[in-house]
């Protein structure tokens, strides 16, 4: 058992996907995790970052347009597939016990997310684990308007692609060393992207309680 933990927290291992994978595992995992509820546990912040550091290299021998352009696509697209599964099986997954793979919890904290910012939700949440995975669902559960949702989801998988990679592209120029230290940084990332979602489910549960 204890090996089998290792080995699924192995996979999640930003590093260990781009080093085993490349170019095509990681977009297999953008999409996923974008468009698939089970995969929120997927590292999507710090993949990005990573694959913008390693941009150029042997392991990702694409220019730094081309990495952006197929990683946003693979988040476009994900984000379809999200939409359309909520629209044909929300209320079905509503009606299922909370498992590991699907908590009602997770949907209802995308919607009250999607309530206090309305379309431009769309775009913020790409930033925030788990509610980025559940977004779509809810928006195709509630059937939002799709070519507005169409819109913004081009805008925010624009966005979360390019501020990501660029960022890890660009650090890499300033600081090459930094490579040494890709452990610390994508630690560094999972917990400044989880502030957010602490904060959001906070006021969810204070919300309850009053």
């Amino acid at each position: 058992m204890y090996e089998f933990i290792q080995s699924i927290l192995g996979f999640m291992s930003p590093e260990l996907i781009i080093n085993k994978g490349g170019l095509i595992l990681l977009l297999a995992i953008v999409f996923t995790e974008n468009g698939l509820f089970f995969a929120f546990f997927l590292p999507g912040d710090s993949l990005l970052f990573l694959a913008g550091m390693l941009c150029g290299l042997p392991i990702l021998d694409v220019t730094i347009v081309e990495l952006i352009a197929y990683i946003a696509l693979a988040a476009f697209l994900g984000y379809i597939l999200s939409y359309f599964i909520g629209k044909k099986l929300g209320k079905w997954l509503l009606s299922r016990p909370d498992s590991f793979f699907f908590k009602a919890r997770y949907l209802n904290m995308a919607t009250s997310y999607f309530e206090k910012r309305q379309q431009g939700a769309i775009i913020v949440a790409r930033f925030i684990p788990v509610i980025r995975t559940f977004l779509p669902l809810c928006l195709g559960l509630i059937k939002s308007d799709f070519k507005v949702f169409m819109l913004y989801n081009f805008i925010g998988s624009l966005v979360w692609t390019s501020s990501l990679v660029l960022a890890g592209y660009f650090l890499k120029l300033i600081f090459p060393d930094l490579l040494h230290y890709l452990e610390w940084i994508i630690l560094l990332i999972i917990v400044v992207t989880a502030i957010p979602l602490l904060r959001q489910f906070y006021k969810i549960k204070k919300a309850k309680l009053s």
